[in-house]
């Protein structure tokens, strides 16, 4: 939820921040805290599954310049191939996956977690894909910022 308040408060006026999230209880304490914040209003909430919530999203003619995926790991190669694939994504919008450093599982021999394997998969997806061009900040946890060629 920080994650989208943050972006709400670096929007416009008339921006909108859609956020996807599965937990019904955490949707109803983040929407709590949104209303303590005079961004708060800028945020929809929508509870369901994420890529359920983008194809909903798209059927609707939705388009969004930027994405950020901070969701379930093993799903980030749908929703990347998704947002590809649809017109969620605006010509020029900009994609950014959170967690791409993964505590340096993707990158590190030896035992990983179902995550660390999942963000190595998504990376040499995003790296291999000869539609994108990304760069990964090593910020954190990782994030990369991805857009279209």
């Amino acid at each position: 939820g920080y994650s989208a308040l943050a972006m709400a408060e670096a929007l416009s006026d008339d921006g909108e921040v859609v956020a996807c999230e599965v937990d019904p209880d955490v949707a109803v304490f983040a929407q709590e805290c949104f209303k303590e914040s005079a961004s708060g209003q800028k945020i929809q909430v929508k509870v369901a599954p994420a890529l359920l919530t983008l194809k909903e999203l798209a059927a609707a003619n939705e388009s969004f310049d930027l994405v950020f995926i901070d969701a379930d790991k093993a799903g980030y190669v749908d929703y990347l191939n998704f947002l590809l694939e649809t017109n969620l994504l605006a010509p020029d919008g900009l994609i950014c996956a959170d967690n791409t450093l993964m505590q340096g599982q993707p990158y590190l021999s030896g035992e990983s977690t179902a995550n660390g394997t999942a963000i190595a998969i998504f990376n040499e997806t995003v790296a291999n894909d000869p539609r994108l061009e990304q760069v990964l900040l090593p910020l954190r946890d990782g994030l990369t910022l991805i857009r279209r060629v």
